[in-house]
C-alpha cells in the first residue's frame, strides 16, 4: 500500500501521541507501517546530525591528513552540488572531523539557507523516486513545516513566502506516494507551551527560547524569554496555517484540546477517519477504539 503521512503542529500539540497511534492503528488493520519519530539519525529525508558541505569545504578539511581525507570521503555522499555527512552513523570519523562537521549542520551550522533549502528538497525527491508501495506506508512527524520553519525562518530570517515555496517543492517531490498531511492546531499556544515547559527538562526550554529568540526572527523581532518564545509561536501558528490552506494536498486540521494536550480519543478517531477514507481502508476490520 502506498501512503505518507505527515503530522504537523506546534511543540505540545501532540504529534508524537497522534504519529504513533497512527501507525499502531494501521499496524491493527494489517497495514505495514513505520513511525519516524522527530530527531531519527537514519531518516529518509530528514537530515539530523548532518553536515553539508561544498566541494571546497570537503577538500580543506579532508587536507588535514591523509587518514582525515580517507574516513572523511568514505562518509560523503553528493548531493547535487553539495555534500552531505551523515557523521552520526560514522564512529569511525576522528573527533576532530566531527568537531568541523558540526559547523556545516544542517540545521545550526554555518549553511545558506538557499543551500539548506535545495540539498533537503533533493533528499524528499531521492525518496519520492523510490517505487510507491515498496515500503511500509511512512508516518513522519516534524519535517514537512516544523523543520523546514526552524531553518528558514527561526534561523535564516526568511519570510513566509520562502517557506511556503519551500515546503510545497518538497510536497511535490513525493507526490507518487501518496502524501497527506495532518496539523494539529492547539489555537492560543500559551498553554500547550507551558504544559511543555513544565513536563519536559529545564535544559530544554532554555535551549528552545534561546533558539528561537537568540537569533534570525527571534533577534530582529527584539524577543525575550519565554514570553518572547511564546511570541515566536504566534507567528509561527499563523504562518503555517496560511502554508497549510495553500498546500495541494489532503489536510485535516484538527482542533487539539489545549488541556489535555489533544491526546484525547475524539481526537485520535477524528485522524483515524481521515486517513481510512485517504488509504481506502474501509473493507479492512477495525481493531478496538481508544480507551
Amino acid at each position: 500500500m502506498t501512503g505518507l503521512v505527515l503530522v504537523e503542529g506546534l511543540p505540545g500539540s501532540g504529534k508524537s501521541t497522534t504519529a504513533a497511534d497512527t501507525a499502531g492503528w494501521l499496524g491493527a488493520r494489517g497495514v505495514a507501517a513505520e513511525h519516524w519519530t522527530e530527531g531519527r539519525l537514519d531518516h529518509p529525508v530528514d537530515f539530523e546530525q548532518v553536515a553539508v558541505l561544498s566541494t571546497e569545504q570537503v577538500l580543506a578539511i579532508a587536507a588535514e591528513s591523509p587518514e582525515t581525507a580517507s574516513a572523511l570521503l568514505s562518509a560523503a555522499e553528493r548531493h547535487g552540488d553539495e555534500w552531505v555527512v551523515r557523521h552520526a552513523l560514522h564512529p569511525s570519523l576522528p573527533a576532530s572531523v566531527v568537531d568541523r562537521l558540526r559547523g556545516h549542520d544542517a540545521y545550526d551550522g554555518a549553511v545558506a539557507h538557499d543551500v539548506h533549502s535545495r540539498v533537503l528538497t533533493e533528499s524528499w525527491r531521492r525518496f519520492g523516486r523510490t517505487t510507491p508501495g515498496s515500503h511500509p506506508v511512512q508516518v513522519w512527524e516534524c519535517v514537512l513545516l516544523q523543520n523546514p520553519g526552524c531553518a528558514l525562518v527561526a534561523r535564516a530570517d526568511q519570510p513566509a513566502s520562502v517557506l511556503a515555496a519551500h515546503v510545497a517543492g518538497l510536497v511535490d517531490a513525493v507526490r507518487s506516494h501518496d502524501p497527506v498531511l495532518v496539523y494539529l492546531d492547539a489555537g492560543d499556544p500559551l498553554r500547550v507551551l507551558e504544559t511543555a515547559a513544565a513536563e519536559r527538562p529545564r535544559e530544554w526550554v532554555e535551549a528552545v527560547v534561546e533558539y528561537h529568540t537568540g537569533q534570525g526572527l527571534g533577534r530582529r523581532m527584539g524577543l525575550r524569554g519565554f514570553e518572547g518564545y511564546v511570541d515566536f509561536m504566534r507567528h509561527r501558528r499563523a504562518m503555517e496555517l496560511d502554508i497549510v490552506a495553500s498546500l495541494d494536498l489532503p489536510t485535516l486540521v484538527v482542533g487539539v484540546d489545549a488541556d489535555h494536550r489533544g491526546a484525547g480519543p475524539a481526537r485520535l478517531e477524528q485522524v483515524r477517519a481521515f486517513l481510512a477514507e485517504h488509504l481506502q481502508l474501509d473493507d479492512r476490520p477495525e481493531p478496538s477504539r481508544v480507551a
